[in-house]
């Protein structure tokens, strides 16, 4: 499942590079994680992803990415959960662990996202899952304001609890103030190694101008050529997505209830696909294929894997395909179906347009070859 170098971005922020969308083709043009930063110190461009000084270590950048690509230390959910009959907790890093000893911690309670939510009110089970709001989250230095920040993840996985018939499996969110003046300036960084100098606003400007994403490059990102950065190899399913599928799997089937389509988006084909490609190049997660076989080749799309990133139809050079981000179908299927030729050039199939004899790279190369010749022997004439 590698998809790319995983480079240090610095305060135990970590980014998985095949798997983020701007660096794997032009076409993926997420700033997800840009906008989710309250502290406005991480950054998207068509060099990298970078973290200038001053992370607060919330881990909202890690709830917002669609693919995982960013990892925080120390924001790993715990393989067993606490022992008890009462219900599992969470609280955030700067809550003491005097104040609730038997609590799983997270950097702050609003990167938790629904698969993660799901995820665990799922291991929970009848216990259920409560997030305990101190009452710090107005004054908080990840700059919450007045609205909770796990609302948001809270109230899209109601949603989907309610359309499957599991309401009574939803997280709450419960009310135990602690004194304002017991809570922490900063986030906790307990990730930190003691040791290390922190890095001056100059030295980080000075680092970023010598080398954008950190290291030597091997790959060009956001390709203009459309094709994926990194090798079709490297694709796999958003496990943020897959958590949350499992969980809602799971309790649909104690339920006795289906997934419903509004959960899984929907790509169709207006007509126009001429068998380029581009897009299932462009795919991060493999839910668009292309296959080919005696009878001819096809596009399959299946809705599981999609994250409604948008990529294939921007990379789509003839339009030919519109994504709705709910009401499709779980299951793979064809949306677009091809007779093949073989290339009188080049000996490669391809799929016709009409009588054409040549795939689009060999008749591109012909027309470049006679518009070469036309000009040089009227530059003689």
């Amino acid at each position: 499942m590698e998809t790319g170098t995983l480079l240090t971005l610095g305060d135990g922020l970590r980014l998985e590079e095949g798997a983020c969308l701007p660096l794997r083709s032009h076409f993926g043009q997420c700033r997800a994680c840009e906008k989710a930063c309250p502290a406005h110190v991480l950054s998207v461009s068509i060099d990298g992803v970078a973290l200038a000084p001053g992370c607060l270590g919330c881990g909202r950048c890690v709830s917002a990415c669609p693919t995982d690509a960013l990892e925080l230390e120390g924001f790993e959910l715990p393989a067993a959960l606490p022992a008890g009959a009462g219900a599992v907790e969470l609280e955030c890093f700067k809550v003491p662990a005097s104040a609730n000893a038997e609590a799983i911690r997270v950097p702050c309670l609003g990167a938790l996202s629904p698969g993660r939510l799901a995820e665990l009110t799922e291991r929970a089970g009848a216990r259920g899952l409560v997030l305990v709001d101190r009452g710090w989250c107005g004054t908080c230095s990840a700059g919450c304001g007045a609205t909770h920040p796990a609302k948001a993840a809270l109230d899209v996985l109601a949603l989907w609890l309610d359309a499957i018939g599991a309401p009574d499996r939803k997280p709450r969110l419960q009310s135990r103030p602690l004194p304002a003046a017991a809570m922490p300036e900063a986030i906790p960084h307990t990730r930190r190694d003691p040791n290390e100098q922190p890095l001056s606003r100059r030295d980080f400007f000075r680092r970023l101008a010598e080398n954008p994403t950190g290291r030597p490059r091997d790959v060009s990102p956001m390709g203009a050529s459309g094709r994926a950065a990194f090798p079709a190899t490297g694709r796999h399913q958003s496990r943020e997505r897959r958590r949350l599928v499992d969980a809602l799997d799971a309790a649909a089937a104690r339920a006795g209830t289906a997934l419903p389509a509004e959960l899984f988006p929907r790509v169709t084909n207006n007509g126009a696909c001429a068998d380029h490609r581009v897009c299932t190049a462009a795919c991060p997660t493999g839910a668009l294929k292309a296959r080919a076989d005696a009878q001819g080749a096809r596009l399959e799309f299946a809705g599981e894997a999609c994250i409604a990133c948008g990529a294939c139809t921007r990379a789509c050079p003839e339009g030919a395909l519109v994504l709705e981000a709910h009401g499709g179908a779980r299951a793979p299927a064809v949306i677009a179906t091809h007779a093949q030729r073989t290339c009188e050039a080049c000996g490669d199939a391809f799929a016709p347009r009409g009588d054409e004899a040549l795939c689009a790279t060999c008749a591109k190369s012909q027309r470049f070859i006679r518009d070469a010749m036309s000009q040089l022997y009227r530059a003689r004439s």
